[in-house]
């Protein structure tokens, strides 16, 4: 791959991220990590009226993803491949239960981009830049450890239309966009973009933490998190926090907020003397 491609390939990182009574940093209750152990998922509980949770994420690109059961969120630590070499003490994937707060770490070592294909399987990628001869699409269920499925240059993993995982394959096949069909255990390309195209193409994918749930959406307004209803045409800030700017490339901007499927909560990311941070806040209780 030629070094302006790679540039390129890092650059298309998804970014996912009238004024009441606002919480300041310190109002939000930073949750400590608990020991590695299995999720065991039992029978469901009510969703929380207000949540207001933050913790530490190592790396410097995280992202995020929530389960079909809007309770949980995915989220992955992981770091800038081209400049900052994996920690693999580090680097993993944690799972967040909104209703016990506590992240779990479900994966250990590299992988990003975490995509949920239902309640208790989720699906991640790696690159031969993180897993050097185990790239590829890992699938990992409930309580078990990650497996390798597809065996291929994989960046970019996100939930497909239809429920396979939509990868763009870099380096070294080089063959653009493709979806990976759990069924038939098999890889298509799609059809009308062009393979030299690092942006993910919205009609294929399912955003696993979208900006925009029905007539709500967030964005960032410099340090504030701003909720808006089209439909009313009214907005209202959750609470400010540090933007957590994207240290490469230089204008990668700031990276957005985001909210749960049903649009009751918004995940947001911070970035407080040199340690970065992942927070969800209830939208209607603040």
């Amino acid at each position: 791959m030629r070094p302006d491609a790679r540039l390129a390939l890092l650059a298309a990182l998804p970014l996912v991220v009238a004024c009441g009574a606002s919480p300041s940093p310190e109002a939000v209750v930073v949750v400590p990590r608990a020991e590695p152990e299995t999720i065991v998922i039992g029978p469901p509980e009510p969703l929380p009226a207000r949540v207001a949770l933050e913790w530490e994420v190592y790396g410097d690109t995280p992202t995020v993803a929530w389960a079909p059961d809007g309770a949980r969120i995915a989220v992955a630590h992981q770091v800038n491949y081209l400049s900052t070499p994996d920690d693999s003490g580090h680097v993993g994937i944690d799972v967040v239960d909104i209703r016990k707060g506590l992240p779990r770490r479900v994966h250990q070592g590299p992988g990003y981009h975490p995509v949920w294909l239902s309640n208790d399987t989720m699906a991640f990628g790696c690159s031969p830049y993180e897993c050097s001869n185990g790239e590829g699409i890992y699938l990992l269920e409930e309580g078990g450890r990650a497996q390798r499925v597809l065996e291929r240059g994989v960046y970019h993993t996100r939930l497909a239309q239809g429920g396979g995982v939509l990868f763009f394959s870099g380096f070294p096949e080089e063959e653009g966009w493709m979806v990976w069909d759990r069924a038939a255990r098999s890889t298509q390309p799609l059809r009308g973009v062009p393979k030299s195209s690092w942006k993910p193409p919205v009609s294929a994918l399912v955003d696993q933490c979208p900006s925009k749930v029905g007539a709500r959406r967030v964005d960032a307004r410099g340090s504030k998190i701003v909720v808006r209803d089209d439909e009313t045409g009214k907005s209202h800030a959750l609470g400010s926090f540090p933007p957590w700017k994207l240290e490469w490339p230089a204008n990668g901007g700031v990276i957005k907020p985001c909210l749960s499927p049903d649009g009751r909560y918004v995940v947001y990311f911070a970035k407080r003397e040199g340690s970065g941070f992942v927070g969800v806040l209830s939208v209607d209780d603040h």
